[in-house]
């Protein structure tokens, strides 16, 4: 009989994953909660690595560059942050190697705007940004001018130091390509340009840029008014208002005066008549008798705001300053007793103005002349210090040498302030566009970055600055040139 063998009972094979997971609410709902979640993840990280996050910056991680002196050693070691330096020569030996090591911009061949005491490879900054080094997205060309006068200048006062020679080497290029045929209606232009002459020795060069420039000038005059005019922006940041005819006052004060300069320099009686002619329409128009001090906007005539008045009231340190240097500096040259008094008028004025800041010392930013941008006849902004007042130190060095050191003690006073509240020491020794009253810095809450503050080294603000320290320290033959 045959057997039949069975097979032993097999185990039940497990289940597969796929059908433990088909199986299981609790796989399912984690899933669904994953799937839902997972763009999301996605789109914040792209957010964070494209748009909040800071550029990708190459430099990160390097070591700042000290300034390259290149066998030109500053006459005073850097100076710890807290210890504040008193020796005029000193601050502008450290200004000026500060600026030939950071302010040559490589990719435009021009000066930078800015670059940041606390990092600098972020340059060219305002509130809300700054360009990374070598990837600059503005510039300012007068500011080429500026560092070019100041090296001459300074080269002036140290003839024995020749290193200064290559950055004026690498600078004079360009400024003779942006400067040497010049027609910018500004008046301090033309005076910049004279130190430029005298400064460098290439008279002939610098001598046909200025005749250039006055011919250019004489010729935009419009003769029933005297001035030059046209629409004008009434500020180059926020809050610009657009006007359909007018001028800027402190402008054309200056240019009438330069070419009053000018005509007598290089006998053109025309010019001088024009000048003149153009000085007393801007003083009978924007000048305040109850203040001494000049408006800012001189309007002709526009169909919103009106005809022939001075529409904005502002009078600025900064412009203070320049239209007091052009007034003293042509009445010097010319023997106009006219315009030395209106100088002296107003250098008067401003030692005992509300505009003095008898705490921190110096002059708080402007006064209001009369109703304009919401505020009254007499308020005075005192919420900075702008460094741009350091053209006020200019004119008062050269009417102490005109009238016999009459504000001996004001001049004291904004060298005391250039030196102890606006100077900003080394290790990136230099001058801000503006600081608080008492010398701190500016702060800066949009800053995407630490330190919230405007701690950026300003072009503008270094060489007006030098040009008022090489100002004070210079014979009185280079300020007052009779050829």
């Amino acid at each position: 009989m045959s057997q039949i063998q069975e097979k032993p009972p097999q185990r039940e094979s497990e289940q597969s994953l796929w059908r433990r997971y088909r199986s299981s609410k609790k796989a399912r709902r984690i899933t669904a909660i994953v799937l839902y979640l997972l763009p999301v993840v996605v789109l914040v990280t792209l957010m964070y690595t494209v748009f909040i996050r800071p550029p990708f910056n190459p430099n990160e991680g390097k070591p700042t560059p000290q300034p390259v002196t290149k066998n030109h050693q500053p006459t005073a070691q850097p100076t710890p942050s807290r210890t504040r330096i008193k020796d005029l020569d000193t601050i502008a030996t450290q200004v000026l190697n500060d600026m030939n090591a950071h302010s040559w911009d490589d990719q435009l061949h021009t000066t930078l705007i800015n670059w940041r005491k606390s990092d600098v490879h972020q340059v060219n900054c305002s509130p809300d940004r700054c360009d990374q080094r070598g990837h600059s997205t503005r510039r300012d060309s007068l500011n080429d001018l500026r560092i070019l006068d100041n090296m001459y200048w300074y080269k002036m006062r140290h003839p024995d130091d020749k290193s200064i020679d290559q950055y004026i080497a690498r600078m004079l290029p360009t400024t003779q390509r942006e400067w040497g045929h010049t027609v910018l209606n500004k008046g301090w232009v033309y005076f910049t340009l004279l130190h430029m002459r005298d400064f460098s020795h290439d008279t002939d060069y610098w001598n046909h840029t200025m005749i250039g420039w006055a011919t250019s000038e004489f010729k935009s005059i419009d003769s029933n008014l005297g001035v030059q005019h046209g629409d004008l922006d009434t500020s180059a940041g926020g809050g610009n208002v657009h006007l359909h005819d007018g001028y800027r006052v402190d402008h054309a004060l200056e240019t009438s005066l330069a070419l009053v300069d000018a005509g007598t320099r290089f006998q053109h009686p025309e010019w001088v008549a024009a000048g003149n002619r153009g000085a007393e329409a801007v003083i009978k128009q924007a000048y305040n008798q109850r203040y001494h001090l000049f408006g800012r906007i001189y309007l002709l005539s526009d169909s919103r705001y009106g005809t022939n008045k001075l529409l904005d009231t502002q009078a600025r340190m900064g412009e203070t300053g320049q239209e007091l240097e052009a007034l003293i500096r042509t009445g010097a040259y010319t023997h106009n007793q006219t315009y030395l008094n209106l100088a002296k008028e107003m250098l008067d004025g401003l030692e005992t103005s509300p505009l003095r800041d008898r705490t921190n010392g110096g002059f708080y930013f402007k006064l209001y002349l009369g109703p304009y941008q919401g505020f009254n006849t007499g308020y005075v902004d005192k919420s900075i210090k702008e460094t741009r007042q350091m053209h006020v130190l200019i004119a008062v060095h050269l009417a102490n040498l005109v009238f016999n050191d009459r504000w001996a003690d004001l001049e004291k006073d904004l060298i005391q302030v250039a030196t102890q509240r606006l100077f900003l020491p080394a290790p990136v020794p230099g001058f801000s566009y503006r600081v608080l009253p008492n010398g701190d810095m500016y702060p800066c809450p949009s800053c995407t970055v630490a330190p919230k503050l405007e701690d950026w080294v300003t072009s503008e603000a270094d060489n007006i600055s030098l040009e008022a320290f090489q100002t004070v320290l210079s014979h009185r033959q280079w300020l007052f040139p009779t050829k």
